[in-house]
């Protein structure tokens, strides 16, 4: 349960109570959370799974969907007394054009049979209008396409009516949430086009800023960015699980793109290698098969091993080797499709600095980095328009910086190495003090070693702290490093790549 978007929470212990008709004849703890982020104030209860004798709590499915929201509104009838009949049928009313799941919908579905309705009973006196709005809805859910008529109040009703009406649901509080994150800035179409689809066959990457994100679905544990992107149109990402929103910050500037969906290509190597070598891959093969395969490479192709291992993928024998199955690839492919249903998009941070900070800042940053592409984008709204806008402040402030000799000298790669160099110059010196000892800038290419000490974030991007016996360096981090902090690490530098390996020491090489 996400707190910080709860409006109100409550928790407490009921009282005990004899068994009877939808209740569960227990005490039970709970913890109850009020909503009101989505088109449907909502509140969620989460229940403790024991009995008040230290029984497991079992309840009924039928309980769990019904039973449960009518003592609910028993409840709500005694505490505030009943809702007036005009009142109710408004309500009701308002429910035959609603895009999602209604109570309405609910009646209706419960009473069919073999996925029939009827609505052809005669209803007691003063219940017409009940009758009267379910054929409303019926009606429009013919013209959705979720109910046929099949002639004297009776209507066929499809399959997948209810999924159907809960996904309309989930859009329509999308474009809401969609709606509050652009209030106070420049009017923006936003419908069905705004949702970003990875599935969607030619999906590309998008590249914007953040907006606003939060938890879209507490139960699913479905988490969202807003971003505006670069031809000013807002996006709604689905990010999939919510420990991946501690990753980013409003104004943040990322790119979005489909999460992968085939095996990778070291995927086609081990399965190849194994295919030479009777289903079978290791290290010493890897390296029999490819003599200018670098030890890290073949490490990345292990830690591939491991993560379909978790999945039940591969075998590990005991003699360090692989077991590789026939049907690798196959497996390989279905491992990066059930990644994506948890993390559908994958999502690239350009910079930790918003784009107003990139204007004068030290160092090559993003927006440096599309001054070098030289590409206008004069008829952007919204982002493009801030960008293109940003790229006059940056060119002037780097014109008085001395960069650039005056203001319509074009901006080169070698501008962006200078723009790094100055960085890592002021990051070393800040660095000099904290390590007590001098700070000696990497090569462009060649062999790195020494103790990883930490990551540090700067206008140029992220780099990885090497301290050796007599100075240190910064160079390129990778996600590989995260769990290598003070072990001694070997680094193969090829410009702005780095390809890492990892020993056991911790001693300053």
């Amino acid at each position: 349960m996400n707190v910080p978007r709860q409006s109100g929470w409550a928790s407490g212990r009921s009282a005990t109570g004899r068994p009877a008709p939808n209740r569960l004849g227990t005490k039970l703890d709970w913890v109850a959370a009020d909503h009101y982020d989505t088109g449907q104030p909502h509140t969620h209860l989460v229940i403790r799974g024991k009995r008040d004798d230290g029984t497991d709590l079992i309840i009924p499915k039928d309980y769990v969907s019904k039973g449960i929201r009518k003592r609910a509104q028993e409840l709500v009838t005694i505490e505030l007394g009943p809702v007036r009949e005009i009142e109710g049928r408004t309500r009701m009313a308002r429910m035959v054009q609603r895009q999602r799941l209604t109570q309405i919908d609910r009646r209706l579905f419960g009473s069919a049979r073999d996925g029939i309705v009827d609505v052809s009973a005669p209803v007691r006196k003063g219940q017409v209008w009940r009758k009267q709005l379910d054929r409303a809805r019926l009606k429009f859910l013919e013209k959705t396409g979720l109910a046929e008529p099949l002639g004297k109040g009776r209507w066929r009703i499809q399959e997948n009516a209810e999924p159907t009406l809960k996904r309309m649901g989930e859009r329509g509080d999308i474009i809401q949430t969609m709606h509050r994150a652009m209030a106070g800035r420049d009017q923006r179409l936003i419908d069905g086009t705004s949702l970003y689809d990875p599935g969607a066959d030619g999906a590309k990457p998008v590249t914007g800023k953040i907006l606003s994100q939060g938890v879209g679905d507490d139960v699913a544990d479905r988490a969202y960015l807003i971003i505006d992107d670069l031809d000013g149109k807002s996006r709604y990402i689905n990010l999939g699980s919510s420990d991946r929103l501690t990753e980013f910050k409003p104004d943040m500037i990322v790119t979005v793109e489909p999460a992968s969906r085939e095996p990778r290509s070291s995927d086609g190597t081990i399965d190849k290698i194994a295919a030479k070598n009777g289903g079978r891959y290791s290290e010493l093969l890897h390296m029999k098969a490819d003599g200018s395969a670098r030890p890290e490479f073949v490490a990345a192709h292990v830690r591939r091993l491991e993560a379909l291992k978790r999945a039940g993928h591969v075998t590990r024998n005991s003699d360090g080797s692989w077991t590789i199955p026939s049907d690798y690839l196959t497996q390989a492919g279905e491992y990066e499709r059930a990644s994506a249903l948890s993390q559908p998009v994958g999502i690239s941070p350009h910079s930790s600095l918003s784009l107003k900070q990139m204007e004068t800042a030290i160092g090559a940053t993003w927006l440096d980095q599309s001054l070098v592409d030289g590409k206008a984008n004069t008829l952007a709204r919204g982002f493009g328009g801030e960008v293109e806008r940003a790229k006059v402040v940056r060119r002037s402030f780097l014109f008085k910086s001395g960069i650039l000799k005056n203001k319509s000298t074009q901006f080169t790669k070698a501008h962006l190495i200078e723009l790094e160099r100055r960085d890592l110059v002021n990051a070393g010196q800040d660095l000099a003090r904290e390590l007590g000892k001098p700070y000696a800038a990497s090569p462009a290419s060649g062999q790195i070693r020494g103790i990883y000490a930490k990551a540090v974030d700067r206008p140029s991007g992220k780099y990885a702290v090497i301290e050796r016996a007599k100075d240190f360096t910064l160079v390129p981090w990778r996600d590989v490093l995260e769990r290598q902090s003070g072990k001694s690490v070997s680094g193969l530098l090829r410009g702005k790549t780095i390809s890492w390996s990892f020993g056991r020491g911790r001693g300053v090489t």
